[in-house]
């Protein structure tokens, strides 16, 4: 009886949608707000941030999933492919390997291995995602091989075709690596590891990404979540000095109730050097900001949020703007709509 239930199809639908406002105090014009940021990233217009739909699917030992985006997220973040997968979040097969399903191989294009910032904002603590979070890969296209040990201990193993792609590097390519490692001691504490080892870039140009993400996730109590995450990144280059950046996050919330929650986050962000981070400028992007965001869940479906983040760098060039105030504050808003079957 037990083979029997466990090998019925399963089939579940799920659906995602967030309008959003930004009003930046520093910078009135219309457009996007920084270079380094893909998501929630017009400003002073309502826009939607993500419309997701997905299907996923589990019968046996095979598993499934297929997920259709469109928004500014996916315009800014997924510049770099044909228009026609820009439409693509999700799109994978996976097969357990043993009986006991916890030996897992997926294919396709899979949520990122790398830091605890989904693209769905609802999922995180802040509405906003750290800049951390939005310059290492949202996404990846390859084949993971995962294993869930035990309730403490989870591997996974991945070979991808680069940092954060779809379509294949153009010309001569090199193979990318992933790597995971997450123990959780209690049901209260997680650490995690995830490194990448790669390029983004073809084999001719002889760049290489070395690529380090180490976070600790704390529910010391009911109430209380806090987030501390540190990325370390070097890229080497075949006819220049090597480039190295880092940056760190630490986001701590309060939920008051089922419905009301707050949470404050300090970050910091140093790539001298244009090493991963895109500027508008020929200086690299060095910035520390505060925000703090409110968030009230409406019924089942529909979650508020209220956001204001604070930007400061030694210069407006290191925002990556070549004009405007080197520190700026904006107010984020958001209404989003989780739909599940």
């Amino acid at each position: 009886m037990a083979q029997e239930k466990d090998s019925v199809a399963k089939i579940e639908l799920s659906g995602f949608v967030e309008l959003y406002y930004g009003y930046d105090f520093d910078d009135n014009t219309s457009g996007s707000r920084y270079p380094f940021l893909f998501s929630h990233n017009r400003k002073n217009k309502v826009a939607v941030n993500l419309a997701l739909i997905k299907a996923s699917f589990e019968s046996g030992r095979f598993r499934a999933n297929l997920a259709l985006q469109q928004g500014t997220y996916p315009q800014d973040n997924y510049s770099a492919e044909p228009k026609a997968l820009r439409w693509i979040h999700e799109a994978n097969l996976g097969y357990a390997l043993n009986t006991e399903k916890n030996v897992w191989l997926d294919v396709g294009v899979m949520p990122s291995h790398i830091g605890f910032e989904s693209a769905i904002s609802t999922e995180n603590l802040t509405l906003s995602r750290s800049i951390i979070a939005e310059n290492s890969p949202y996404f990846e296209t390859g084949a993971k091989l995962s294993w869930q040990k035990n309730e403490r201990w989870y591997f996974a193993f991945l070979y991808l075709n680069g940092w954060q792609r779809i379509q294949s590097i153009p010309g001569r390519n090199n193979p990318s690596f992933g790597t995971q490692a997450s123990f959780a001691p209690s049901e209260k504490v997680l650490f995690n590891w995830s490194t990448f080892l790669g390029t983004d870039q073809s084999k001719e140009a002889g760049t290489y990404l070395f690529f380090s993400d180490f976070y600790v996730d704390w529910k010391p109590a009911v109430s209380w979540h806090l987030i501390a995450g540190l990325d370390v990144g070097k890229r080497t280059l075949l006819l220049d000095a090597d480039r190295n950046w880092w940056g760190t996050s630490l986001i701590l919330q309060r939920r008051f109730t089922k419905s009301f929650a707050s949470a404050i986050r300090y970050e910091y962000y140093h790539d001298p050097f244009q090493a991963i981070a895109p500027s508008n400028v020929n200086e690299g992007i060095q910035t520390s900001g505060l925000s703090i965001n409110t968030d009230w869940k409406i019924g089942q479906l529909l979650t508020f949020r209220l956001e204001g983040r604070w930007l400061q760098a030694p210069s407006e060039f290191n925002l990556g703007l070549d004009s405007g105030s080197s520190s700026n504050f904006f107010l984020l808003g958001s209404l989003a709509v989780n739909l599940n079957n």
